[in-house]
């Protein structure tokens, strides 16, 4: 199954897909091509994950470690074969393959430990920053 993910940078405040869900995101470094955190927004918005409680120790660890007071953010959009469906677990499935390959610095306990989907391949295509854009699953 190929899995293409269609990323677009959300440079200004009134995107239509700061409301995007059931979509992937990504946190950058502000000025470099760093990968800080991957995450999905399943049940809720890219802007509600961005703005909870939740990230308050995530952020602040981007303060100390790297001495950023914000991030750049992409959204990530699925697009599927003929026949297939967004689901919940495909989106994890999607988000767990992209961390263990990628280990992004915030995603500290979704590295090691995931659930196969044998014979998927996602491509990352569009505003996606980094040279490594296809990851298949063993």
């Amino acid at each position: 199954m190929d899995v293409w993910v269609q990323w677009a940078e959300l440079q200004r405040e009134r995107n239509r897909l700061w409301s995007a869900n059931y979509c992937l995101y990504a946190y950058l470094h502000p000025k470099r091509d760093w990968l800080l955190y991957l995450g999905k927004a399943g049940g809720s918005t890219v802007r509600q994950r961005l703005s909870g409680d939740h990230k308050h120790r995530l952020f602040r660890d981007f303060k100390k470690d790297y001495g950023i007071e914000g991030v750049r953010v992409l959204v990530g959009v699925l697009e599927l074969e003929r026949g297939r469906y967004r689901t919940s677990e495909l989106l994890a499935d999607v988000e767990n393959l992209l961390i263990k390959r990628l280990q992004p610095y915030g995603n500290i306990s979704a590295r090691s430990h995931r659930i196969t989907r044998p014979g998927m391949c996602v491509h990352c295509v569009d505003a996606w920053p980094f040279k490594r854009a296809s990851f298949r699953d063993a």
